[in-house]
């Protein structure tokens, strides 16, 4: 696939985020308030209930089972680490869309009767929760996400003495910092997914038919580019644990929003700061005649490496010209477009017609 860009004025000032349009029952105003409303007794629940969990259940326990003591830590650290995707992330992302655009046009309310698209979003985002695609992308990449980029990091130090040591610095510098570097390594492992030899693993997440919040949560588990160009390069430029897991939570709330239904290119802010719902929309549109752009989060790396296009559709059908089955059965198109990897390696697969004419 082709991967040069022409750099037309962009076009994306006709559509701002317009938080005025109004809902379904006529009383914008009212609809809002009572959906602001709902949302800050929501966090209020949230917070009561973790100051619960800090309070009421020790952050360590110790259990004796056959003479064995079993240590639990860290507790508070993992619930909050499995929930705040969930009831956190997620809830905040629906809300915000909701609020730009009202309940009749909203993820949340597609979300209540799903089409098949959604329906496959659904399942993965529950099945990635309960780290079932954990599981099988380490089976689908024949052990390699197991390689830890901490365990390189500490063997380079032994034997080069090369290490990156960026714990003198307050955390709330080390966070945009290295949100800035993996946005880098995040462009080349997008860019490199959008090739002929990478793209059926990566078309599993262009397959989606139905732009919705859950979009984002839909990936191949067998992400070989994301684990060597993502995965590794971080801890090796020192990124702690705790820095890491503030990257990712904006990492994932971008990602919420970038794949929501609000039909906005953020005017300068799209442009320069940060991509926008309308500028992602056009990467994942279906026709390919034209190469897509808008492989960054943060469009800085579009402009510098020529990923930018000033093309701006907020219409465009997304989608791949390539035939899924969608739904709550995942395995059939999982295991064509693991497969059809594996073809690529030795030129046996087969190109969809956007391909050929690419």
């Amino acid at each position: 696939m082709s991967l040069t860009f022409g750099t037309p004025n962009a076009c994306f000032e006709t559509a701002p985020l317009d938080l005025a349009v109004h809902l379904e029952t006529g009383r914008p105003n009212l609809s809002r308030g009572l959906m602001a409303a709902a949302f800050v007794a929501y966090a209020g629940l949230l917070a009561a209930a973790w100051w619960a969990l800090k309070t009421l259940v020790p952050d360590q326990l110790v259990f004796h089972v056959a003479g064995h003591a079993l240590r639990l830590s860290q507790i508070h650290d993992k619930i909050l680490g499995n929930a705040i995707l969930m009831l956190v992330l997620l809830p905040s992302a629906l809300w915000v869309e909701c609020l730009a655009i009202g309940w009749k046009n909203s993820s949340a309310r597609a979300l209540l009767s799903p089409t098949g698209s959604m329906k496959t979003d659904i399942i993965f985002l529950l099945l990635d929760q309960a780290h079932v695609m954990g599981v099988v992308g380490k089976l689908m990449m024949l052990g390699a996400s197991v390689i830890s980029g901490l365990a390189l990091r500490d063997w380079l130090a032994v034997h080069t003495g090369f290490a990156i040591n960026p714990s003198a610095l307050p955390l709330v510098m080390q966070v945009p910092v290295y949100f800035v570097a993996y946005s880098f390594f995040d462009y080349w492992a997008h860019r490199l997914g959008h090739t002929r030899l990478f793209w059926p693993l990566h078309r599993y997440h262009h397959a989606a038919e139905d732009f919705c919040v859950i979009n984002g949560a839909r990936s191949h588990p067998a992400g070989f580019v994301g684990l060597f160009l993502i995965n590794l390069p971080m801890p090796l430029l020192g990124a702690g644990a705790e820095a890491m897991i503030w990257v990712n939570v904006i990492v994932i709330a971008l990602g919420f929003l970038i794949h929501s239904r609000i039909e906005s290119g953020w005017g300068w802010i799209g442009r320069h700061l940060v991509q926008s719902p309308l500028h992602h929309r056009l990467h994942h549109k279906l026709d390919m005649s034209e190469p897509t752009g808008f492989f960054s989060m943060l469009p800085v790396w579009d402009h510098v490496f020529g990923g930018w296009s000033g093309a701006c559709d907020a219409n465009v059908e997304i989608g791949v010209d390539t035939a899924y089955a969608h739904g709550f059965w995942l395995l059939p198109d999982l295991m064509r477009d693991y497969c059809d990897f594996w073809k690529g390696l030795v030129g046996k697969r087969t190109l969809s017609p956007s391909e050929q004419s690419s």
